[in-house]
């Protein structure tokens, strides 16, 4: 672990760096962050969605059923990726579905899916060559159905948002909610469940296991069911299919009556918390299997000194609870989460200046760290305490998210964290700050789903998933992010996450097909695909060469 002090500081005085961040701020000096940044409106911090992020109509005209189709460019949210395929499709029913499959079969394209577009892999990516399915306006919900054993289950259609289902179960009757869920309120299920999103409840494994059945319309414009009862083989590689499969059309997931969680949030020096593998590891590992939920979080350079040995960590712990009463009204919790929408804008513009002038990267974030992030100890309802960072998606920023199966006294989990911190420090001592935002860790039981990062055999084993932030355009990311992934994969056999940034990383597909037994599965997978998708119209870049292609 780095604990000397860097002799040199390379960061931006208070009086200049304020200086600076007052021009930037007031829009005298433009700053480019690789990507487009989109301003973010009223509807935004209402919790409204505006469409399809980064899509730029040219021409608009009906297909017979209906549904409205352009000529368009699309960009993810952060404006990170981007493509140009031959037309754009907003279906609202299965009857536009069939119409664009055979569509597509007639003029020979491809075809590819997205929802709201935070992912930052090139999974919805297709060019000139290929139909974009944009699947917003399908966002119908089901009624939740009651089955034997008090089992409740609801489907959804892929573009329904997160926070829709949240609102529709909340104001049922019972009253119910997902047992896990990803941190923001809008993102939508098809991206979540279909690219394998993992949430951070520990026993109730990723979403993806939550699923009960799946809908897929293959490429001869047939809906297929698939579910664990009927065929648990091919369940398991329709419901983590990364769109390889056809466009999906639903989710059935199993829901519960709503629950209360416990939340705590402290702040724990680095050194005496997760420092030693051999004396942390056993300590984290106790705190994950005591509490439903549990998430580390570091932002660098925190505390005075410029030394890790004076940093903190943000330790975020869930329990469920049945005796502890709610502590604010839901008028508190919807002003609390409004104010935080708020200061995440705020937060997204700090962050491009630092990208811009890596320099003012450890002053900032010491400055912010005590502002930003407090302790405190609440009771919530589920899904209000799921979503504790909601209005993450205004913050433009890079992920590297990957999957690290934890060893008997999770030593592993703690040697991969220190790499990052050591490689943040060694960087720093060049005056290089690749990594501006955080390291964060949750943890989650292994999946069933074969190509779910967390796929195991052994039920109990315990994914330690991994994300390494920053914010868009902040020079040195890519390099930073590749060495981090090699090294953990050289060392851990992590897995990567399918919606985060993978594809830079040199020889990652290969690295991917033999990784703990993936061959095997992945050659089950296509023979699945060739199933319903023989001709490859579902197939992209992305993708051809992880299946063998």
């Amino acid at each position: 672990m780095s604990t000397k002090p860097l002799p040199n500081e390379p960061e931006v005085p208070p009086s200049k760096g304020f200086q600076r961040l007052k021009k930037f701020f007031q829009g005298e000096k433009p700053v480019s962050n690789g990507g487009e940044v989109h301003e973010v409106d009223q509807q935004l911090l209402d919790g409204q969605s505006t469409g399809t992020p980064g899509s730029k109509s040219e021409s608009k005209a009906r297909i017979s059923s209906g549904t409205t189709t352009s000529t368009r460019s699309w960009s993810n949210w952060a404006g990170t990726r981007t493509a140009h395929p031959a037309r754009i499709f907003d279906p609202e029913t299965i009857e536009d579905l069939i119409e664009i499959i055979q569509r597509a079969k007639t003029e020979n394209k491809k075809i590819r899916c997205a929802c709201s577009g935070y992912t930052w892999s090139s999974s919805s990516v297709v060019q000139e060559d290929g139909f974009l399915v944009v699947m917003n306006k399908m966002d119908k919900i089901y009624n939740p159905v009651r089955s034997e054993g008090d089992v409740w289950t609801v489907e959804v259609e892929t573009g329904v948002l997160v926070k829709s289902l949240d609102d529709l179960l909340r104001n049922h009757d019972p009253p119910l909610a997902l047992p896990s869920n990803v941190t923001s309120e809008t993102m939508r299920f098809g991206g979540i469940l279909s690219l394998g999103c993992h949430g951070a409840a520990t026993n109730t494994r990723t979403m993806p296991d939550l699923v009960d059945s799946v809908k897929i319309m293959d490429a001869n414009g047939n809906m297929n069911m698939f579910s664990k009862d009927v065929d648990p083989v091919e369940f398991s590689a329709a419901t983590v299919n990364l769109g390889l499969l056809g466009i999906i059309y639903s989710y059935t997931l199993r829901v519960e009556p709503m629950f209360k969680l416990h939340v705590v949030d402290k702040f724990l020096p680095f050194h005496d918390y997760i420092s030693s593998p051999e004396r942390d590891g056993p300590k984290l590992k106790a705190l994950v299997e005591n509490n439903y939920q549990t998430g580390i979080f570091y932002s660098p350079f925190n505390r005075k000194g410029f030394d890790t040995s004076n940093d903190f960590v943000w330790v975020k712990t869930w329990r469920k609870t049945t005796d502890l009463p709610l502590t604010e009204t839901p008028k508190q919790t919807q002003s609390q989460k409004r104010q935080q929408k708020i200061s995440l804008m705020i937060a997204n513009k700090i962050y491009q200046f630092m990208a811009a002038h890596p320099g003012s990267t450890s002053f900032i974030n010491r400055v912010m760290f005590p502002m930003v992030i407090k302790e405190v100890e609440k009771v919530q309802y589920a899904p209000d305490a799921l979503h504790f960072l909601d209005g993450v998606d205004h913050l433009k920023c890079l992920v590297l998210g990957m999957a690290l199966k934890a060893d008997a006294n999770f030593e592993n989990v703690v040697k991969a964290w220190n790499f990052v911190i050591d490689e943040i420090y060694e960087h720093a001592r060049r005056g290089e700050f690749p990594l501006n935002i955080a390291i964060e860790m949750r943890f989650v039981k292994s999946s069933q789903m074969m190509l779910s990062n967390a796929y195991d055999e052994d039920p109990e084993a315990i994914y330690c998933m991994y994300e390494v932030v920053t914010a868009v355009g902040t020079k040195g990311f890519e390099e930073f992010s590749a060495k981090v992934a090699k090294h953990w994969m050289e060392e851990f056999q992590a897995r990567t996450h399918w919606a985060k940034v993978w594809e830079h990383i040199p020889e990652m597909v290969p690295y991917l097909r033999e990784v703990a037994g993936a061959r095997s599965r992945l050659d089950v997978f296509e023979r699945i695909r060739k199933k319903y998708d023989p001709e490859g119209m579902f197939m992209n870049k992305t993708f051809a060469g992880l299946l063998g292609h």
